[in-house]
């Protein structure tokens, strides 16, 4: 049995992980900002899967001290863990700016990501062979980076914006496995599909239409997740990116390691400066 901690599963890809990860017995941390989704999902989960070693913790990933927070609570509980899935992510049609001074899909898609992994690196240590799963998505080979945006833009714009915080989750993913290739913490990224999930509400209801029929189910955007999850870590490769349960080409700049380690440098930088 393992332990494992799934952020954003409350709905979506999330969710339906959750519930094939407790079938399989596993114990399931379930990290969420929404307490009240949180407690009617876990009922959900335990009566569907009839595992009831489902447990909840507090996560907003907009806030670096909720980060801190939520860390600090599993490992006052758990001695180890064996995988971590930062699931969690959001699109944001207007421009905002946390209280951290982050812009927010840069602070929630992957500066917290990062965070929440490198506070739980004592339990993943512990766990070792462990892994990390980071779910980006295909839109991070469209991205442009501009670490002048990390605190705002000039001329926001969601697709940008978006689409930068998940080519900055896919190279911290890559420098991370390689900081952490000795640990035995195997660190993968991975596209699950265009799923239709709550992220197609920031789109106008006419494009929503055409969407939501194009888009595949959370059920198979959680395939490429639950095909790693279901690795034997020791085994599990480290510093890839996965589309369809293959390895798949990504952006030139994630196979850069000049730019990945001074975006690494950045973004650790900000942690302290933020908090």
């Amino acid at each position: 049995m393992k332990t494992i901690m799934i952020t954003g599963s409350t709905s979506g890809i999330g969710k339906v992980t959750a519930l094939e990860l407790a079938r399989a017995g596993h114990r399931i941390v379930m990290a969420n900002r929404n307490r009240g989704r949180a407690e009617a999902a876990r009922e959900e989960i335990a009566a569907a899967s009839g595992n009831d070693r489902l447990e909840l913790l507090d996560l907003d990933l907009a806030s670096l001290s909720s980060v801190r927070a939520c860390a600090a609570a599993f490992l006052a509980g758990h001695e180890r863990l064996d995988l971590l899935i930062n699931n969690a992510g959001l699109m944001s049609n207007e421009e905002v700016i946390t209280e951290d001074g982050l812009e927010l899909q840069f602070a929630v898609n992957a500066l917290s990501q990062l965070q929440l992994t490198l506070e739980l690196e004592p339990a993943l240590s512990s766990a070792a062979p462990s892994q990390v799963i980071f779910v980006t998505s295909l839109m991070h080979r469209f991205g442009k980076l501009n670490p002048d945006s990390f605190r705002g833009w000039t001329n926001y714009n969601r697709n940008a914006s978006y689409g930068q915080s998940k080519l900055v989750m896919t190279m911290l993913a890559r420098e991370l496995a390689e900081r952490w290739r000795e640990q035995r913490i195997a660190v993968n990224a991975l596209h699950p599909g265009a799923v239709n999930t709550g992220i197609l509400g920031n789109y106008p209801p006419l494009a929503q239409f055409f969407l939501r029929r194009l888009f595949t189910t959370p059920q198979k955007g959680a395939r490429t997740t639950l095909y790693l999850a279901g690795l034997d870590a020791a085994q599990a490769p480290t510093g890839q990116y996965f589309d369809k349960a293959k390895p798949a080409p990504t952006h030139k700049l994630v196979e850069d390691a000049r730019a990945r380690r001074q975006l690494w440098d950045t973004c650790m930088a900000l942690v302290p400066a933020a908090a």
